[in-house]
C-alpha cells in the first residue's frame, strides 16, 4: 500500500553535522570531509538503488562532483551553527518499479527545486519498513545558497518560508498520483493529516471515506530501530507500531462487520417496504371495489324512484311529455339504465301490465 511520507528537515553544524558525512551515508560512497580531515566511508552500503546530482543550467563543473560540492558548502559557511543543506525525505510507492520511481523522483526535484537554483544530491534507497517489507525511498539535500559564476553567493531566504514547504509536500502528493495513475494503479496518497482528510471527507457526505480515514496514524521508527527489528530484536518503536497495526486491524474488521449488518439490515427494510406496499395496495384495492359496489346500488334505488316518479306523472298527463322536456330526457336517460339492469327492465314489464289492466 502507497503510503504519504515527505519530511523536510535543515543539515546543520549546530546538532554537529557535516554536510559531507551526509552526502556519503546517502550516496553509499567514500568522501573525505577536508574542513575537519576526517573521512567518511559508506561504500559497504548495498540498498542504494541509484544516485545523481541534478542542477540548473548554469552551475559550474566543479559542483558536479559530488566531494567538492559538499566540502565547498563547508567551506563557504563560516559559523559553527551554520545551516549547510536543506534534505527532503520522500517515502516512494512500493507498486511502482525501479525505473518508475527514478523517473518520479527526478521530475518532482526538477521542477520543484533546481527549476528555483538549487543544486540537488538525489539518492534513492530500497530499504525496509519496521515491518520487514521493502519500503523504497528518496534523499534529496539541497543547496541553499544562489549561484553567482563560479561559486556561491548569499543565503536564499525565501526557500526558507513556510508556504514553499506546503507546495513542497502537496506537490510531492500530486507527482506520485499521477505516476501511480500512470502505472494503472488505484492506490493514491494524501499530505494532508489524517484529521484534515477525515473532516474533508465528511464535508463532502463520504460517509465511507470518512469511516476509512478513522484510525491512528502510524509513528515513524528511527533507522537504528529498523536496523535492530530486521536482526530480530524487539524495539520499544517497534512495539508501539505493532500495537497501532493490531489495532487498525481490529478498526478495519469492526467497520467492515458494521457495514455488512448495516447492509443486511437496509435490504430487510427494503424488502419489508415492499411487502407493506403491496399489503396497502391490495387494502385500497378492496376498498375501492366495496366503495365501487355501495355507488352502483346507490344508483339504482335512485333510478327506481326516479322511474316511478315519471310513471305517475304520465299518467296525469294524458298528452305525454313535451318533446325535449326535462322529463323525456330522464325517461331516455331510464331507458338506457333499463337496458343494461335486468331488474329494472323488468319491473318496467310489470308497470306496463298494471296500466294495461287499469285500461
Amino acid at each position: 500500500m502507497a503510503i504519504y511520507h515527505c519530511s523536510v528537515k535543515v543539515i546543520s553544524r549546530a546538532s554537529g553535522r557535516s554536510a559531507v558525512a551526509a552526502a556519503a551515508y546517502r550516496s553509499g560512497e567514500r568522501l573525505t570531509d577536508e574542513r575537519l580531515g576526517k573521512c567518511h566511508d559508506y561504500t559497504r552500503k548495498s540498498d542504494i538503488e541509484h544516485r545523481e546530482i541534478m542542477a540548473p543550467d548554469r552551475t559550474p563543473d566543479w559542483m558536479l562532483d559530488r566531494s567538492r560540492l559538499w566540502n565547498g558548502v563547508e567551506a563557504v559557511e563560516k559559523r559553527k551553527d551554520a545551516q549547510l543543506a536543506r534534505e527532503v525525505e520522500i517515502s516512494l510507492p512500493r507498486e511502482l518499479g525501479a525505473e518508475d520511481r527514478r523517473a518520479l523522483v527526478e521530475g518532482y526535484v526538477r521542477e520543484h527545486f533546481v527549476s528555483q537554483g538549487m543544486i540537488a544530491d538525489v539518492s534513492l534507497h530500497r530499504g525496509h519498513s519496521a515491518d520487514g517489507q521493502e519500503q523504497p525511498h528518496a534523499h534529496v539535500m539541497l543547496t541553499m545558497r544562489d549561484l553567482t559564476g563560479e561559486g556561491f553567493g548569499k543565503k536564499n531566504r525565501d526557500w526558507n518560508a513556510s508556504e514553499r514547504l506546503e507546495g513542497w509536500r502537496a506537490a510531492w502528493a500530486d507527482h506520485a498520483n499521477q505516476a501511480l495513475e500512470r502505472a494503472g494503479c488505484d492506490e493514491r496518497i494524501d499530505h494532508r493529516s489524517l484529521k484534515d482528510q477525515r473532516e474533508a471527507a465528511r464535508d463532502r457526505g463520504d460517509a465511507e471515506r470518512e469511516s476509512d480515514l478513522d484510525r491512528e496514524p502510524m509513528g515513524k521508527v528511527p533507522l537504528a530501530a529498523v536496523a535492530m527489528e530486521r536482526k530480530g530484536t524487539s524495539t520499544e518503536r517497534g512495539d508501539e507500531q505493532r500495537a497501532v497495526r493490531a489495532r487498525n486491524q481490529e478498526r478495519r474488521e469492526l467497520t467492515q462487520q458494521l457495514r455488512e449488518i448495516s447492509a443486511r439490515i437496509a435490504e430487510t427494510m427494503r424488502n419489508l417496504g415492499d411487502k407493506a406496499k403491496g399489503m396497502a395496495q391490495g387494502l385500497r384495492d378492496r376498498l375501492g371495489a366495496a366503495w365501487g359496489r355501495q355507488d352502483q346500488a346507490a344508483d339504482r334505488g335512485a333510478a327506481e324512484r326516479i322511474a316511478e316518479a315519471t310513471a305517475q306523472r304520465g299518467e296525469r298527463d294524458r298528452d305525454g311529455p313535451e318533446p325535449g322536456s326535462a322529463a323525456e330526457r330522464i325517461a331516455g336517460r331510464l331507458d338506457k339504465i333499463g337496458k343494461h339492469d335486468p331488474l329494472e327492465r323488468e319491473r318496467r314489464r310489470d308497470r306496463e301490465q298494471d296500466r294495461d289492466i287499469e285500461r
